[in-house]
């Protein structure tokens, strides 16, 4: 009897060990601001990402993307949860001032549904999604985090713990910095004064060690991080959500990648963001992780003003196309048919579910997830998406502005509020377009098919009135 107790919990251990071993990494490497052309493999005659095409060569490519909305914190907010932002509840752009909030605690992050399976979890780069602590990524599921927490021009936040070994940058003292945290807390708006710009701090866990950060080394100081962390934990299942800086405004480079796409900054920026994933992929490969690693690439939303999101309409700020449509590569050897191109909808808001899927984790039963699993579909197992629509929110803002269902799109205003001034009188209409015929959303067709747009009306309307009332319950 005893002899069998110890034959079966040596089983029991062997057993374990192989469902840890077999179970899957995942990587997510979310840029900043990149346009939907903005990678020589989607067409940009403006730089060379060579290891982002051989991302795609032998992945997945994805030519329509969504993500759920067109600005930062909204869309990372959906990315990590699987949920609206108005659902999420973070649906505008946090700043770093007192009491500004930040991503719910009872949100259910990637990282904290792969918790239940003993994953090793970080985040590398950007954060925003709250700089009090109770919201920062250690607080989320995140078991180490190093990165600035939030974008790169904004300031110092009052209230974020200072190392006692804090580095000190461009001739600080304490005393200068904290000048710079007083001013920021006494200043009301949300606009930062001139001299406070572009100084974000760097972070580790829930420490400020570096003030005002070096932006320049930024993305080897990632990357470095990010390698670490793979081989550091290459023996256990883990999830990284790397998220890097740029090419975000102010765009920095390092020197080794300055002037080395022959055209401009921002180009440079993506260029050694390339570099960055060809070592992220190569310590894959060094260390036998390729085979059992899912690696997603994708951008928080449309291109700034350096950036292009040719050939749709619109960049970051905006519902059009190119706010929210953006270039994503899905890599796992193991799982995915090398080569594979689809334009079949898929969103951010579907990684969460699909992930979960991965894991052989449930998804938690207690609150409305926007996402569908996906993992069908990028395994080849089927070509068609379960996700049939995609709903637009305006930026900043939980007023819903458009919808998607299949190849026909309702949209009220496109641009932000804020950009009125420069509308034309027919970006003032209701439009509607067959994305299949019009990527570029050049011609509204609503006249000719009035029955279609009071469908897709309703369909948006319901949709919007059904989570407001899910909003209503909490």
């Amino acid at each position: 009897m005893n002899t069998f107790k110890i034959v079966f919990f040596f089983l029991f251990l062997f057993s374990s060990a192989q469902i840890e071993a077999q179970s899957k990494n995942v990587i997510i490497i979310f840029t900043d601001d990149q346009g939907y052309e903005d990678l020589s493999c989607f067409g940009s005659s403006n730089l060379q990402t060579t290891n982002i095409d051989r991302m795609a060569k032998e992945g997945l490519k994805l030519t329509s993307f969504y993500v759920a909305s067109s600005v930062c914190s909204p869309s990372r907010a959906a990315l990590l949860t699987g949920r609206m932002p108005k659902r999420a509840g973070v649906p505008g752009v946090l700043f770093p001032k007192p009491n500004e909030g930040g991503l719910p605690p009872d949100e259910v992050t990637i990282a904290e549904l792969l918790k239940e399976k003993n994953y090793k979890t970080a985040l590398v780069g950007k954060w925003h999604l709250g700089h009090d602590k109770k919201y920062l990524p250690l607080n989320q599921g995140f078991d180490s985090y190093y990165g600035i927490p939030y974008s790169n021009n904004m300031s110092i936040a009052p209230g974020i713990d200072i190392s006692k070994d804090v580095v000190l940058n461009d001739n600080y003292t304490y005393e200068h910095m904290a000048s710079d945290i007083s001013r920021v807390e006494k200043n009301l708006t949300k606009v930062p004064e001139e001299d406070l710009k572009n100084k974000p701090p760097l972070m580790r866990g829930n420490e400020i060690i570096e003030y005002p950060t070096n932006q320049t080394t930024l993305t080897e100081r990632y990357t470095k991080e990010a390698v670490s962390f793979i081989e550091q934990n290459k023996e256990k299942p883990f999830f990284l959500y790397f998220a890097h800086s740029f090419p975000h405004v102010p765009v920095f480079v390092g020197d080794k990648f300055k002037g080395s796409s022959g055209t401009t900054p921002y180009y440079d920026a993506l260029q050694e963001i390339d570099w960055s994933v060809g070592e992220i992929l190569k310590t894959l490969k060094e260390n036998g992780l390729d085979e059992n690693t899912m690696v997603i690439f994708t951008s928080d939303n449309g291109p700034n003003r350096h950036g292009s999101a040719k050939p749709l309409k619109g960049r970051k700020f905006d519902t059009y196309e190119g706010g929210q449509r953006v270039p994503a590569i899905i890599w796992a050897p193991d799982n995915i048919k090398a080569g594979t191109v689809s334009d079949e909808i898929v969103s951010s808001l579907d990684i969460f579910p699909t992930i979960a899927n991965y894991a052989g984790i449930p998804l938690p039963k207690n609150r409305v997830f926007d996402g569908y699993d996906m993992s069908h579909f990028f395994s080849g197992k089927t070509k068609k998406s379960p996700r049939k629509e995609m709903i637009f929110y305006g930026s900043n803002s939980t007023k819903i502005d458009g919808i998607r269902i299949g190849d026909w799109k309702y949209l009220i205003k496109g641009y932000r509020k804020t950009s009125w001034h420069k509308l034309s009188e027919a970006d003032l209409k209701i439009k509607l377009f067959n994305l299949k015929d019009d990527k570029s959303e050049s011609k509204n067709v609503i006249d000719l098919n009035t029955k279609k747009a009071k469908k897709l009306l309703k369909r948006m309307q319901h949709f919007d009135t059904d989570l407001e009332m899910g909003i209503s319950k909490k």
